[in-house]
């Protein structure tokens, strides 16, 4: 008997893949998850649509990229599932609705293990805007000078948490515990990906405070210049959202950004997975001919 069968469509030349008549519940079936992560490899972002998940779901989904992650805000997890984090405005306490969420980032770079993927659920979604966004820091790597890498290569870059905490609007005072569960972490602004073995660029602007052996004023310039690059219009893909989308992406190579939405009109609510990456390794030592 033949497998389960879908369709996919890549959606711009960069960036995404679309994958239809695929139940996600489904893909236990063997050689699906190969397909897949081939899929995830080649396009960095899938979109399958129109999925019927419940929270369990959504973790035994992420469970197959590897193991899943929890976020330090405990108060915005899903009751019962912990692993999930709620995106939403129709909650007693609403979370990343119009706030920092609308800046470009990668996710949880402040922790010693990054996300190796992020996906997100939709369950409600406004008739306008809450796009997400995704641009390729890979696509930027490809366009750097030798000069501009060799600046860069070997150096690390702070992430502070704490940091990016005071940007939110009124945040709650952090505990002890999340003060002891965050502490400043270090990663090389050039990394190794994992499943490649390729050099990747790896920036967050939000959470960053430096850049090692550089001035600050020096190392967030250069960051905030090669994020401009990164999230050139011209080349930024944005995912208008569908109840029961699920997509998925790399967060070592893409950031994203949400859109604007009118909150007090619409309600969104979006469920978020993410799965814990593996240490950020240098790029130095890698043979350039192997990229």
């Amino acid at each position: 008997m033949a497998g389960t069968q879908f369709v996919s469509r890549p959606i711009s030349e960069a960036i995404g893949c679309e994958i239809s008549g695929l139940d996600v519940r489904k893909l236990a079936e063997p050689g699906l998850m190969s397909e897949i992560k081939n899929l995830i490899g080649k396009h960095h972002m899938l979109v399958f649509k129109d999925q019927e998940l419940a929270p369990q779901d959504l973790i035994d989904f992420t469970r197959h990229f590897g193991e899943p992650d929890s976020h330090i805000l405990k108060q915005f997890t899903h009751q019962g599932h912990p692993e999930v984090y709620v995106i939403s405005n129709a909650e007693e306490r609403p979370a990343n609705v119009n706030d920092v969420s609308l800046n470009w980032h990668t996710d949880l770079a402040y922790k010693s293990h990054p996300s190796a993927f992020v996906v997100l659920y939709a369950e409600k979604v406004p008739d306008e805007g809450a796009d997400t966004c995704f641009a390729s820091m890979q696509r930027v790597y490809q366009e750097m000078t030798e000069s501009e890498k060799a600046l860069l290569r070997g150096r690390t870059a702070t992430y502070s948490f704490v940091k990016l905490h005071a940007k939110r609007p009124n945040p709650d005072p952090l505990t002890p515990q999340q003060l002891a569960d965050t502490p400043d972490v270090y990663h090389p602004v050039l990394r190794r990906h994992p499943d490649t073995g390729e050099e990747i660029l790896y920036l967050n602007l939000p959470d960053c405070a430096g850049i090692s052996g550089m001035e600050e004023d020096e190392a967030l310039g250069i960051i905030k210049g090669l994020f401009d690059r990164i999230t050139d219009p011209a080349h930024v893909h944005a995912h208008k959202w569908s109840v029961g989308d699920l997509v998925i992406w790399d967060n070592r190579t893409l950031l994203h950004s949400a859109t604007y939405f009118d909150a007090e009109r619409y309600q969104r609510r979006m469920l978020r997975t993410c799965v814990r990456g593996e240490k950020p390794m240098s790029s130095v030592g890698l043979s350039r001919a192997a990229e």
